[in-house]
C-alpha cells in the first residue's frame, strides 16, 4: 500500500445534524459523481486492488471508520465498519504491513489488520476487505512503539490538564 492524499470530500455547511449521511468523492479536486459514507478521509492508499479510503464522521466521543475499496471507476467495491453506539473507536496511528495490508491503531492497545483480499474462488468477483483484531500486539516492535507514543501524548496531556487546573 502506498499513501497518497488524492481524494477529498464534499464539506457541508450548516448544522451537523442536518448533514446528509454521505459525501460527494473528489478526486484530484474533480467531482467523481460517486457519494461515500462518512464527511472526513483520515487516511487513504493505493493498493493493487484499487484505492482504499478511511472515513470517518466527525462525531465526538462516538468516533468510527469506514474503510472504502474503490474500483476503476471510483465507486465503492468493498466495504468494512469500525464502531459501535457510545464507543470510541479514535484512529490514532495506521501504517502499510505490505502491498495489501494495513495496520490501525486505535486507544491505548487496540490494533487490527485491514486486508483487501483479491477476488477467489467460484463465487466471488469482487475484492472484498478483512478485518481482524490484533491480540498479541506486544510481540510487535512497531506496535509496541505506536502503544509508547500514544501513552506518552496521552501522560502529556493529562500534565497538561492538571497545570491549566492550578
Amino acid at each position: 500500500m502506498t499513501p497518497t492524499q488524492r481524494y477529498t470530500l464534499q464539506q457541508h455547511e450548516g448544522p451537523y445534524a442536518a448533514w446528509p449521511l454521505t459525501s460527494a468523492l473528489r478526486l484530484d479536486g474533480q467531482d467523481t459523481g460517486q457519494r461515500v459514507p462518512g464527511f472526513v478521509i483520515d487516511a487513504q492508499y493505493d493498493t493493487p486492488l484499487g484505492a482504499l479510503l478511511i472515513t470517518s464522521w466527525d462525531c465526538l466521543f462516538e468516533e468510527a471508520n469506514d474503510f472504502l475499496l474503490l474500483g476503476s471507476t471510483h465507486r465503492v467495491v468493498a466495504r468494512k465498519q469500525l464502531g459501535a453506539p457510545y464507543a470510541s473507536y479514535l484512529l490514532h496511528a495506521h501504517w502499510p504491513v505490505d502491498a495489501h495490508t494495513l495496520v490501525l491503531h486505535y486507544q491505548n492497545h487496540l490494533f487490527y489488520t485491514l486486508t483487501a483480499l483479491a477476488p477467489a474462488g467460484l463465487w466471488r468477483r469482487a475484492p472484498r476487505l478483512r478485518l481482524r483484531r490484533v491480540w498479541r500486539w506486544r510481540q510487535n516492535a512497531r506496535m509496541r512503539a505506536s502503544w509508547e507514543s500514544l501513552q506518552a501524548s496521552l501522560a502529556l496531556v493529562g500534565a497538561q490538564g492538571i497545570a491549566s487546573q492550578r
